[in-house]
């Protein structure tokens, strides 16, 4: 069973979390993390009583259990609360010093190709509220690249049809609150969102703030929603799963592909670290360096 002691100091965590600005997604990442490591650890084993041996075999567990993925973000929660332990004097020592992050794993999530796009987009043909509200927010994922909780987010006063943008609340934050961006969307796009709005002021929660509405009169439109609509439409559209992360890879491999610079990718994508771009452009890496080696063939210049 695990110790108590990591529920009360995780309550005092959250708390600091909190007031130094993170998101609350993170929070929750970082405190299922930490229930983690007190459940897998041997019964009643304090949080003082962790020794580097337990930080690494978890590691291990959760890599088998989950992925490499979830073994990074995860150990850098429990790194965090290890280093907050020892600096509020909770602690004496910090297990996690001196181990290593794990290593991403080297999956490669694939990108959809423009047919499959309009097979997913013809199946949002029609003038009701949910073929709009679907063709708006496929439109949005393909052509601005948003991850799904910004997507889910989105209020109404975040769009500006004239000026055909969208204000973001991006992932993470500063001492001033959210990271937010500003991205454009295409002529199509913005069309999409303008039609939507016009049949979203019919919906009965049309006063709601939340862009997104739910179907058959529900209020919201939440992010498992926006999952399951998408696998709807994909099953309609012959394609097989697709998730929402997906589409956003999609993008950036088509933002590259046609010639986008990574600087301009990063901003839009709201991404701050160089290795996340990398992990999105490996997708389409190879194809990339075929296209250029073909246009600049020794061969064909000799």
């Amino acid at each position: 069973m695990p110790h108590p002691d990591f529920s009360d100091l995780g309550d005092s965590w959250e708390l600091s979390l909190d007031a130094e600005g993170y998101a609350i997604n993170t929070r929750k990442s970082y405190r299922r993390a930490l229930r983690s490591l007190a459940a897998w650890l041997p019964p009643d084993t304090a949080p003082d009583e962790v020794t580097r041996d337990h930080i690494r075999g978890w590691i291990v567990y959760t890599r088998d259990a989950a992925s490499s993925g979830t073994a990074r973000s995860w150990f850098a929660g429990i790194r965090h609360f290890y280093r907050w332990a020892v600096a509020d004097e909770r602690i004496n020592t910090d297990p996690t010093a001196g181990i290593r992050t794990p290593p991403p794993n080297e999956s490669v999530t694939p990108v959809l190709p423009p047919d499959a796009v309009r097979a997913l987009l013809g199946t949002c043909i029609g003038g009701d509220f949910t073929a709009r509200r679907d063709s708006a927010i496929i439109y949005i994922l393909i052509d601005c690249g948003l991850r799904l909780a910004e997507v889910t987010g989105l209020a109404v006063d975040d769009v500006d049809i004239r000026s055909r943008t969208i204000t973001v609340a991006g992932k993470g934050s500063n001492r001033s609150g959210p990271r937010r961006r500003t991205v454009s969307v295409g002529v199509k796009a913005a069309r999409a969102l303008d039609r939507y709005l016009w049949e979203r002021r019919r919906h009965p929660y049309a006063e709601l703030p939340a862009l997104w509405l739910g179907g058959r009169n529900r209020p919201t439109l939440t992010s498992d929603g926006i999952k399951a609509m998408l696998q709807r439409r994909a099953a309609a559209a012959g394609i097989g799963h697709i998730h929402p992360h997906q589409l956003r890879h999609t993008w950036a491999a088509a933002f590259r592909r046609n010639g986008g610079e990574e600087g301009d990718l990063m901003a839009l994508g709201g991404w701050r670290s160089r290795t996340m771009l990398d992990r999105y452009g490996a997708t389409t890496a190879a194809e990339r360096a075929r296209a250029a080696n073909a246009r600049l063939s020794l061969g064909d210049r000799l």
